[in-house]
């Protein structure tokens, strides 16, 4: 299928990549793979119990005595397919469409993020005229689902000092920090009793949504927190009781959608015409981010229903209405980068718990730690409890990053003009491996790509020829 595009051998490689299931959790065959190159090539390599492979190739001849230079991305890919598709990702090779400049899969995601940057390193290594300092090419495992290779790795395998990450989706910007983070997780005990109650059902749906990293700072309704907001309101307005809550999907996702249903002695109908009149108020806060937003409520009647006690559905609302959301500081050295934020992901009211989970990002671990206190203190002065899990370090901005110096003068003299220096305010693996490695130098450069994690992922194919030669020339000159 793409023994037509340049450059080709990277697309061969890719190609290969691709008939091999390789999604997240599920390794072993492409780790098999990269071992198998690495042996027939009389490269040394190494291969760690979760599936990390690290292959090693000599200086060339009169540049021994450079730095090791690290290249490094992971063999996982997202695996999503449209529904009604038929295909197997632990069976069936993806299934590849060239239309112009672009690649894409039919029906499912294509895996260039981070396929395409394998096929690059294994085609760096093949390239037998390539003048070069020592390089150590670093394929990693499960950074889909939590950075669990970078995780494992033992980095006293790794003698390099500097490091180009082949992670990001934008050609000609250099991702030059990242954030670390944490995951939240809060529990307030609840009990609940059997009552005659009139009902009111309430919703909150038709939210953007989207990454609570990368689209933390545009302005988007959480549908946690509008519940929060509105059961409040509308406990300061009538004694209601709890039947049920919940609301958003995951941590890392600003949630879309939320529900509740509140039981009243009287009066569910008034409520109900409150509720929509908040509604509205939310409607005008959140009308240039939120134009799709729904907020409705509707009477349902007299129930006996199992339900909190006026004075446990209080203590569930302040805690929600207490705990922070959204950006709390900005880069002071990056502007326009946000510094430290959270994301109510998740809440959820179950038998005899309210269950909230909040995903904290920072550059700084100091102030990642700051908000994980404030949310224990608000947990515990509510009566709950916080238990904090899934910690990674984030990585801050080098000004004097040799790296970043050599990639920017390589991309100006390639293309005749600037690249950019960026941050991201999610986490990548550079922040584990800065954590581990003393005196780190890295960046993280890509391809354009788009809609990854998707079906309708799709990688330009001329991006990918000219972030390859940008490699080749980086590798050339040195650093």
């Amino acid at each position: 299928m793409l023994s037509q595009l340049e450059p080709k051998n990277v697309f061969e490689y890719f190609e290969t990549i691709c008939g091999i299931p390789h999604g997240s959790g599920n390794t072993d065959a492409i780790a098999e793979y990269i071992v198998n190159f690495a042996k027939e090539r009389g490269l040394d390599w190494y291969r760690d119990g979760a599936n990390n492979v690290l292959v090693t190739k000599a200086a060339s001849e009169g540049r021994e005595g450079e730095d090791t230079l690290i290249l490094q991305a992971h063999t996982d890919m997202v695996c999503e397919k449209d529904p009604g598709v038929d295909f197997d990702f632990t069976r069936d090779a993806l299934r590849l469409v060239v239309e112009g400049d672009t690649l894409r899969a039919e029906g499912t995601t294509l895996g260039a993020d981070d396929g395409i940057s394998v096929a690059m390193m294994l085609a760096l290594l093949d390239e037998p005229e390539l003048s070069h300092p020592k390089l150590e090419m670093l394929f990693t495992t499960d950074e889909e689902i939590g950075m669990l290779g970078a995780f494992a790795l033992d980095c006293s395998k790794l003698t390099g000092h500097r490091l180009i990450n082949l992670d990001s989706e934008a050609e000609g910007v250099l991702m030059c920090s990242c954030a670390g983070g944490a995951n939240a997780y809060t529990t307030l005990p609840v009990s609940r009793e059997e009552a005659a109650l009139e009902l009111v059902e309430l919703s909150i749906d038709g939210l953007a949504s989207g990454h609570s990293g990368v689209e933390i700072d545009k302005g988007r309704a959480n549908s946690n927190v509008l519940m929060a907001r509105l059961l409040r309101e509308l406990s300061a307005a009538a004694p209601i009781r709890l039947v049920s809550l919940e609301g958003g999907s995951r941590e890392t996702a600003i949630a879309s959608a939320a529900s509740a249903v509140i039981g009243v002695e009287s009066g569910a109908e008034q409520l109900a015409e409150k509720a929509g009149a908040i509604g509205r108020i939310f409607a005008h806060e959140y009308a240039t981010a939120e134009p799709g937003m729904s907020v409705r409520a509707a009477a349902r009647g007299r129930s006996t229903v199992n339900a909190l006690a006026v004075d446990a559905t209080a203590a569930v609302c302040r805690l929600l209405q207490a705990l922070p959301d959204s950006v709390q500081t900005m880069s002071m050295d990056m502007p326009g980068l946000v510094q430290t934020s959270l994301n109510f992901g998740v809440l959820k009211l179950e038998e005899d718990r309210l269950f909230c989970a909040n995903t904290v990002r920072s550059s700084m671990t100091s102030q990642k730690n700051w908000i994980l206190d404030k949310i224990c203190a608000i947990s515990e002065l509510a009566g709950g409890s916080t238990e904090i899990s899934g910690s990674y370090p984030g990585w801050s901005y080098n000004p004097h990053s040799a790296v970043k110096d050599a990639v920017l003068a390589a991309y100006r003299e390639l293309f005749g003009r600037e690249a950019s220096v960026e941050a991201v305010h999610a986490g990548i693996e550079c922040g584990l491996f800065a954590d581990s490695i003393p005196e780190l130098d890295c960046v993280s450069i890509g391809p354009d790509m788009a809609d990854v994690h998707t079906p309708r992922e799709h990688l330009s194919i001329a991006s990918t020829a000219r972030t390859y030669a940008l490699l080749k020339a980086v590798l050339t000159s040195g650093l």
